[in-house]
């Protein structure tokens, strides 16, 4: 009997479980078949966290895309690394977690660590390439590649015939400090020379302390003259990291940009537009919407409306570092408390609002910012509530009445601002294009410059004075659209052939094994 003849599937068909293809039509030279006709997709996603030991946007982006692509009944597993420092360096942890295989790898950072180290590691690089032995994915979807991973992963999942996708979750593989912000965290438009980055890595911020300022501008310039011999990063240093990047983007068969902000930067870089495709972050709204009916019934239940005006509470969900604008936010709350002091006629001088505080201080150089734009008077007015789980972000955010996102970076779609969206909650944010991309003034909140923290304080005042009034919308992309058209990603680089040239596969492009079957080991 014959079999029934695979579909060709061409640009813009959707591919979903149990779909069968026709692959004998232009292969990609060397690369085996790997849409099966009796078998879902094999994914693997490679991320810089998982929740809940990652707790910020690229790793709940990541939740959302691997538990998002299981529930569809494909085949999705997720390798991270875990930087905690409760195992050994290299050990392998194997967990389920949400229904799906994670593999946590223990690299927690070292100091002592070179410069090469940040960007590459050869250990991660043979842990990973026995994982690809192991899932034999079908497709490899990064959402991150540096800060305890390596930037050679994709062309060690490309050279064992998997597909490569890439979201763009930050500029780190442009910006070694991530968000193309000097060492004084203000905007750069970079990535400039050689020279001029490792300038800027060398350099001290406002928040280093005075002797470390005084030592990177002596003695590290200093060793900058003699070549840096090996301890400064000097211009030799960014030109080997350019380089590694650079044949990274050409391992990558296609690359996912959330923003126009985020892809501009990319193109202008020299990234292949061909191979770029713009679609913002897609979060699943059901739990949004459950945890606005369980508010909605509760204030029902409790008369609200019938007494005074309700407590207005804004919110800041993100890392205390400077790059997130908390300092921006402490200092409107101190011009709002001024202007209660002076007896202003405002709103502002209520006594019944506050602001909660989610997040943790974090070590590195920017160890000393939470502290030095700390002040005991800030106590009156914000609550300090620590991190929380990133699965209770929807009950975390429905007990706000105002969120407030005061970046200082150009910002990538900030998953916090597509949630109050879905949750109706209004957003006073900073106006850089990556918020304007998804944030409408007067729909779904307000946008303030950036470095204006007198605007940022109006801004609070208004919703003072006239209560939020929360309109639940769509995000940009909604959560089954989102999968469907990263779906749409993978048929195309699974069904194409390569339209540009694959780099050379090396001898040495996946650690020798002599059993293929082999596991990772374990802890």
């Amino acid at each position: 009997m014959k079999s029934r003849p695979r579909a060709k599937l061409r640009p813009g068909m959707k591919l979903r479980p149990g779909m069968k293809l026709r692959t004998g039509a232009n292969p990609r030279p060397g690369v085996k078949a790997r849409a099966r006709a009796d078998r879902p997709l094999r994914v693997l996603c490679v991320s810089n966290g998982f929740p809940p030991s990652g707790q910020w946007g690229t790793e709940f982006y990541t939740h959302q895309l691997a538990t998002g692509l299981a529930g569809l009944g494909h085949e999705v597993s997720v390798l991270s690394p875990l930087r905690d420092g409760s195992q050994p360096r290299y050990t392998v942890e194997r967990s389920v977690r949400y229904g799906v295989p994670l593999f946590q790898v223990h690299n927690a950072g070292d100091p002592k660590k070179s410069f090469a180290d940040s960007y590459e590691n050869a250990r991660i690089e043979t842990l990973f390439g026995e994982l690809l032995r192991e899932l034999a994915p079908d497709v490899v979807h990064f959402t991150h590649m540096l800060w305890g991973l390596s930037i050679r992963l994709p062309k060690l999942a490309r050279a064992a015939g998997a597909a490569t996708v890439v979201t763009l979750t930050d500029f780190g593989l442009l910006c070694h400090r991530g968000q193309l912000l000097d060492q004084s965290a203000q905007a750069c438009n970079g990535p400039l020379s050689a020279e001029a980055c490792a300038r800027c890595i060398r350099g001290r911020g406002p928040y280093d302390g005075f002797a470390q300022r005084v030592s990177a501008a002596l003695l590290g310039e200093g060793l900058a003259r003699l070549g840096g011999l090996g301890l400064v990063v000097g211009a030799r240093e960014l030109e080997s990291r350019a380089q590694r990047v650079s044949e990274a983007m050409l391992s990558m068969d296609h690359v996912i940009a959330p923003t126009a902000a985020v892809a501009s930067k990319f193109l202008r870089a020299g990234l292949d537009g061909q191979r770029l495709t713009q679609l913002c972050y897609g979060v699943d709204e059901a739990p949004y919407l459950a945890a606005e009916a369980r508010r909605e019934a509760a204030l029902a239940g409790a008369g609200a409306g019938a007494a005074d005006p309700a407590p207005v509470r804004f919110g800041f969900l993100g890392q205390f570092l400077p790059h997130k604008g908390l300092h921006k936010l402490f200092d409107a709350v101190r011009r709002l408390e001024r202007a209660a002091a002076l007896g202003s006629p405002s709103s502002a001088s209520r006594p019944d609002w506050s602001v909660r505080l989610y997040g943790h201080p974090v070590g590195g150089r920017h160890r000393r910012y939470l502290d030095a734009i700390w002040s005991p008077d800030l106590s009156r007015r914000i609550e300090r509530c620590g991190s929380f789980e990133p699965l209770a972000a929807p009950q975390v955010i429905a007990e706000l009445d105002v969120l407030v996102v005061p970046s200082q970076w150009t910002e990538n779609a900030p998953l916090t601002v597509l949630q109050a969206r879905i949750a109706g909650v209004p957003v006073i944010a900073s106006d850089v294009p990556g918020i304007r991309e998804v944030l409408e003034p007067g729909v779904h909140g307000i946008l303030v410059h950036p470095d204006d923290d007198r605007a940022l304080a109006n801004a609070m005042a208004t919703y003072l004075d006239r209560p939020p009034v929360r309109r639940a919308s769509d995000p940009p992309v909604r959560y089954a659209d989102h999968l469907s058209r990263v779906l749409d990603v993978y048929a195309r680089v699974l069904d194409e052939p390569r339209a540009f040239e694959a780099p050379p596969r090396r001898p040495d492009a996946l650690p020798a094994r002599a059993d293929s079957r082999a596991s990772l080991p374990s802890s």
